[in-house]
């Protein structure tokens, strides 16, 4: 039988099914991480997550999709939303796991899912799950009814035959190697992980940037629950965009749903170069709130503050500077961080906003020559020398080199590096700053002990 394929390099995998048989779950097991929500409550997770792994030396991404419903009701705005989702995944990807229940058995929703595959002319394995043993393999064999050439009994919560199955299902799936020796390098993409509190447009933002809804984006406060990826290009540039679900105050916190999300925004910033820490302009983030964007800074990513929603505020003269002054006072922190206002909606400054980032991500990557960064530490040190060592002795240094990218890291060798006072630090950084061109990047200033005798 034809199949679609978009992807044939990388393959894009989503792994459909009924409500509550255990994607979340396989989903989690195949990338040995609680990437996804997982609850006995049907439909928790509500969109879709992407993820890009190896398995054994094959690049391949897996999304688990919201539950696949065929005979929705049509004034559900959630379920409604799920399903056009998916119609929309299964014109994408390159391949589907039907993942359907042993212990409920073969149903007419699993019918009707294998017969619009089928019609869609869509790759696909069928895997049959909460089979845990070879005792109960026999629960698959009904399965065989849909008309499947091959049904895998497999487990995600033990674990059993999840690697007999992708063993099959990569099987003829490009390596790393050819991939290389075909492609050359993986293109350089951004990655940008937006983060803020419920409600603020991180949404709509990805959705003005994109040009389609991509999106899960309901009225009703939560609706996003997972980090989703979406890419496009800008300027030549690629990048991936990850959308993640609004973050609380923790003291409101109480369903596991929503201290899921928070972990997987924290995930969401790891797996990213910039982070763009967006509020909505009618009620900015509080102290607490801002703790999230420390994260990105503790963890050295790229950063730019995105004032959302400036359409609706009743400006008088000087209103964006005193909201700007604020904000700098509460996020001393990371005094390098740009901010712009704009309205995801009305997609006024997105395009600006696509710049600044494209700037930031430049000099994130951006190294600078020891002799220069020797010439400038000269400057720097003539200018305003540093203090003594605990010893009462001149402290000096003996070599800088910027050592890392991404984030730019920056040693130091001095004589008595634990004589270093913060003070002086911060002027090193300031200077740097002022001399170079990183806005929107933390630089790490690490300094080491000369080994030359003081």
């Amino acid at each position: 039988m034809a199949v679609t394929a978009h992807n044939n390099i990388k393959p894009v995998i989503a792994i459909i099914g009924r409500p509550n048989v255990g994607k979340s779950t396989l989903f989690n097991r195949i990338l040995k991480k609680n990437f996804a929500i997982i609850d006995d409550m049907p439909g928790v997770t509500r969109d879709l997550n992407y993820q890009e792994l190896v398995y054994i030396d094959k690049p391949f991404t897996i999304i688990d999709t919201g539950g696949f419903h065929i005979d929705e009701d049509e004034t559900n705005a959630i379920t409604k939303g799920i399903r056009d989702q998916i119609n929309e995944v299964l014109i994408q990807v390159d391949g589907v796991i039907l993942l359907c229940d042993g212990q409920t058995g073969l149903s007419e929703n699993d019918k009707e899912i294998m017969d619009l595959i089928r019609k869609k002319q869509i790759r696909y394995w069928l895997a049959v799950t909460k089979i845990d043993s070879e005792e109960k393999d026999p629960w698959a064999m009904e399965f065989y009814e849909t008309g499947a050439e091959v049904v895998f009994p497999l487990s995600g919560k033990t674990g059993y035959g999840v690697n007999d199955f992708l063993d099959e299902m990569t099987k003829d799936f490009w390596t790393e190697k050819e991939i290389k020796e075909v492609y050359g390098d993986k293109e350089n993409e951004i990655k940008l992980a937006i983060i803020g509190r419920p409600n603020v447009g991180k949404s709509t933002l990805t959705n003005a940037i994109i040009g389609e809804e991509k999106m899960l984006v309901s009225p009703i406060p939560g609706t996003t629950m997972d980090p989703i990826d979406s890419f496009f290009k800008y300027k030549e540039k690629s990048f991936k965009i990850i959308d993640t679900a609004g973050i609380r105050r923790k003291k409101k916190i109480e369903a596991l749903m929503e201290k899921a999300a928070i972990v997987r925004a924290f995930r969401a910033i790891d797996r990213s170069d910039i982070v763009i820490f967006m509020m909505d302009a009618n009620e900015l983030a509080t102290d607490q709130d801002l703790r999230i964007l420390g994260l990105a800074h503790d963890k050295g990513k790229g950063a730019i503050i995105v004032i959302n929603k400036w359409d609706t505020v009743e400006k008088e003269t000087g209103t964006y500077e005193k909201i700007v002054k604020d904000l700098r006072d509460r996020i001393k922190f990371a005094p390098y961080a740009p901010i712009i206002s704009i309205s995801a909606m009305k997609g006024m400054r997105v395009n600006k906003l696509l710049d600044k980032i494209i700037e930031i991500y430049d000099s994130y990557n951006k190294s600078v020559e020891k002799d220069v960064l020797m010439e400038w530490l000269s400057t720097c040190t003539r200018r305003n020398p540093p203090p003594l060592t605990k010893k009462n002795r001149p402290m000096f240094f003996s070599s800088i080199e910027m050592v890392e990218t991404a984030p730019p890291t920056i040693v130091m060798k001095v004589n008595s590096p634990e004589s270093m006072h913060f003070s002086y630090h911060r002027y090193l950084l300031n200077r740097f700053y002022d001399t170079f061109s990183y806005e929107g990047v933390p630089i790490k200033m690490i300094f080491r002990r000369s080994l030359k005798r003081s």
